[in-house]
């Protein structure tokens, strides 16, 4: 054909994790509109998830897609092609393996692209891309046969030559066979005449050229189906990758003002919040304030109570002890005043005994 892989395969093409979940690989290929995810570990391809594996090995199985993950039901075996083949080289890979679709590794491992059927399809021959799809559509391939299983490492570009070339020895048996049933044949001496022969060849020759014109139709017909369905898909595929999209913007758009709202909203509740509480704050403060005060009062109270009592004590026993003293100064007084007019009762007694003792004493002398 001329071309090489890398002229027409599909550059940077969407990947996944191993350790990823069936169903979010099953929306990761429904966004992008794909049949096939390859797994890789950094950019080394080291399996292949195609949406077969999900229908037989995931939904056949009745397995949870969310419980799955995509290292245990991928295919193990790794089927690709280098950039640098031409597109002869992906048909003959395709219709051996019956597959659809090749990923395009270099030779370190490292995946570049994928090159699917219909990118040979618009690329390549009529009649070989038609007898690819009835290669690829032929039951009983390898592909069918696949167990399932770990990955296997990744074969260079040499080993598969190398495996190609032991492959190819035993295919080249009947191609032997074959001639050297023609070459006997040919010896035979057949008694068919020259005309007979030639008739034959000529109704051989025309069904031949019917059956190739009849292929060729059909071919033509299922290449125009196929281009159909293929536009229709791919422009549905844009349309609905530009509405995700439109759609994912909305939403980004949409979630940042909800965000931004959320955050001014949260300020200022904050904000609010932390007026109330500072309000609270002073108010309990001045509740607290006005208690010590009342206290302080209370106490000051209790102190001039304590004060009045004491000094009403002191008072009492001063007025108490002023009291006993005149009473008693009073009643001394009064003593000292009995004693003193009794004594000056004997007194004046016995001056007017000696008046009268002196009065009768002259008296006698007189006499």
């Amino acid at each position: 054909m001329g071309q090489s892989i890398r002229d027409v395969m599909t550059s940077n093409p969407c990947t996944i994790d191993a350790e990823k979940s069936v169903a979010y690989a099953a929306k990761m290929m429904r966004e992008e509109d794909v049949g096939l995810a390859p797994i890789v570990e950094g950019d080394k391809l080291i399996g292949m998830l195609t949406d077969r594996d999900i229908a037989v090995r995931v939904a056949a199985q009745g397995r949870d897609p969310d419980q799955v993950k995509v290292r245990d039901v991928a295919s193990k075996r790794l089927i690709t092609i280098d950039p640098q083949q031409d597109l002869d080289e992906a048909l003959r890979i395709m219709a051996k393996h019956q597959v659809r679709r090749l990923p395009v590794v270099e030779e370190d491992g490292r995946l570049v692209g994928v090159v699917a059927q219909a990118d040979i399809a618009r690329k390549g021959d009529d009649k070989k891309t038609g007898r690819l799809v009835e290669e690829i559509s032929e039951s009983g391939g390898q592909m069918s046969s696949m167990e399932e299983g770990q990955f296997q490492p990744f074969q260079s570009r040499f080993e598969r030559e190398q495996e190609g070339e032991q492959e190819g020895q035993p295919e080249v048996q009947p191609e032997e066979e074959g001639i050297s049933r023609v070459r006997a044949a040919s010896t035979r001496r057949r008694r068919r005449t020259t005309t007979t022969r030639k008739k034959a060849a000529g109704t051989r020759r025309k069904a031949t050229t019917r059956k190739r014109a009849a292929g060729t139709r059909a071919r033509k017909t299922t290449r125009r189906k196929t281009t159909g369905t293929r536009r229709k898909t791919t422009t549905t595929a844009r349309k609905r990758s530009t509405a995700a999209r439109k759609g994912a913007r909305k939403r980004a758009t949409t979630t940042r003002k909800r965000a931004a709202a959320g955050r001014k909203g949260g300020r200022k509740t904050a904000r609010k919040r932390t007026t109330t509480a500072r309000k609270r704050t002073t108010t309990a403060r001045k509740r607290t304030t006005a208690a010590r005060k009342r206290t302080t009062a209370a106490r000051k109270r209790t102190t001039t109570s304590r004060k009045r009592a004491a000094a009403g004590r002191k008072g009492g026993r001063k007025t108490a002890r002023k009291r006993t003293t005149g009473t008693a100064r009073k009643r001394t007084t009064a003593r000292r005043t009995t004693t003193r007019r009794k004594t000056t009762r004997a007194a004046a007694g016995r001056k007017g005994g000696r008046k009268t003792a002196r009065r009768r004493t002259t008296r006698r002398k007189t006499t």
